[in-house]
């Protein structure tokens, strides 16, 4: 099996390394890119408490409160808009909520749920980004952080949290928590390929990368719950195994790398949603909380946009 390592970087970068992650992170060079301790273990404790005071997480250890189990999105499963609450399996065979313990919380909003009711999301984005706003005030901001690190690969272009021709922004990150060794199986985004939504400015992009900041980990016998990147860009012909779970023998028999990014709290990193990626889930004590945006990239637009 070939080595494909991430890249581990470190602010401030040297003038002469500024150019060309992003190239070489969109052409599949390596899986990812690693920022470490970008928030200190002390600022994501107080982060973290922060969103349990406001009754927007909970201690696991104190039992799963009602309103919780109510708002989680069962593993396996996407909730398209908040309309009729619907849930929705992400494969055919997947037809029933998964255990109670598996529970996911999402702090924010989200395009890949509520975009196809446009007046919908827009409106829960600028709900969400008021929300984030008001729940970080006073602590180092996470998103900011992951947004300062992404414009140090960036010094040509501008980051900015996406936004449509009327002004209005999109969800400019989210927090998710996941309970109970909650995980996702091998799969790939993009508003291009997958989602196809051409009626939004994120469809511009050539390429969709993830910026993610780990804000708390579950470690189980001294194993964490880490993002496993597999060298292999989404093609149709890849999508049957998608679908029906059999993309590690697929992966096995096209002897196919991967990479666990290995990531503690405080840690940011930005991949490729291109390639296919999981997180298998493991049962720790605490949950595994992270801020989580994706981001559009085309090597000769002047911007690069950023969403939840």
């Amino acid at each position: 099996m070939m080595n494909w390592p991430a890249v581990e970087l470190k602010n401030p970068l040297p003038e002469s390394q500024t150019a060309g992650y992003l190239e070489g992170l969109a052409a599949g060079a390596y899986p990812a890119m690693i920022f470490r301790q970008v928030l200190s273990a002390d600022e994501c404790k107080g982060i973290m408490s922060r969103l349990i005071e406001r009754d927007l997480l909970f201690d696991p250890a104190m039992g799963i409160p009602d309103k919780f189990r109510q708002d989680s999105i069962p593993e396996g499963h996407y909730r398209e808009g908040n309309e009729d609450q619907a849930l929705r399996a992400w494969r055919s065979e997947q037809t029933g909520a998964m255990g109670d313990e598996k529970i996911r919380i999402d702090i924010g909003t989200s395009l890949g749920y509520r975009g196809s009711d446009r007046e919908s999301f827009l409106k829960h984005s600028a709900e969400s980004n008021t929300l984030l706003d008001s729940v970080f005030d006073g602590l180092t901001n996470p998103v900011e952080k992951l947004y300062e690190h992404l414009q140090l690969l960036a010094p040509t272009q501008r980051v900015c949290t996406a936004i449509e021709p009327d002004g209005r922004e999109y969800g400019k990150a989210i927090v998710r928590a996941h309970y109970g060794g909650y995980s996702y199986a091998p799969h790939f985004d993009s508003v291009r390929r997958r989602e196809k939504r051409t009626d939004y400015q994120a469809y511009r992009f050539e390429h969709q990368f993830a910026g993610v900041l780990v804000l708390q980990n579950t470690v189980l016998d001294g194993v964490s719950a880490q993002c496993r990147i597999h060298k292999c860009f989404w093609e149709p012909e890849v999508q049957p195994f998608l679908a029906e779970n059999k993309f590690h023998e697929y992966a096995k028999n096209n002897s196919i790398a991967n990479t666990d990014v290995v990531l503690e709290p405080g840690d940011l990193y930005f991949f490729n949603t291109g390639c296919i990626h999981e997180v298998p889930g493991i049962d720790g004590e605490d949950a595994r909380v992270v801020l989580a945006t994706f981001i559009g990239y085309s090597e000769d637009d002047p911007e690069i946009y950023v969403w939840s």
